[in-house]
């Protein structure tokens, strides 16, 4: 009976392991989907940024909002889009774009991405 016992223990630790393992292992890929996401979102900022730059040549910041139909079921994203003077060379601009995904959530990813005005 003794023995009976320690073999459920120990069997009932190694499964709390692994389940503890495969939770953290879970947590890790979402952080990584929500950092490549982020990541897309502020390159596709800063390619907005220029498009929007050429239409109207004074812009200075622009806040996009992401609907949930365009990314995934309940996940917004924002997208703070900046225009500034490039410090190294004052003659150029710069655009930047700072994207957050997922928007309100508590583990949201924040991205900046920037590229000179050509």
């Amino acid at each position: 009976m003794v023995f009976a016992l320690m073999a459920l223990l120990v069997a009932s630790m190694m499964i709390a392991a692994l389940l503890r393992t495969t939770a953290m292992s879970h947590r890790q890929l979402k952080r990584d989907e929500f950092r490549l996401q982020a990541s897309l979102l502020a390159d596709a900022g800063c390619d907005r940024a220029l498009i929007l730059l050429k239409a109207k040549p004074d812009l200075t910041t622009e806040e996009w909002t992401v609907p949930a139909e365009q990314l995934s079921p309940e996940r917004t994203a924002s997208v703070r889009l900046s225009v500034t003077t490039d410090t190294a060379q004052p003659t150029r601009r710069m655009v930047s774009a700072i994207a957050e995904y997922p928007s309100g959530h508590p583990d949201r990813v924040r991205v900046t991405h920037s590229r000179p005005v050509p």
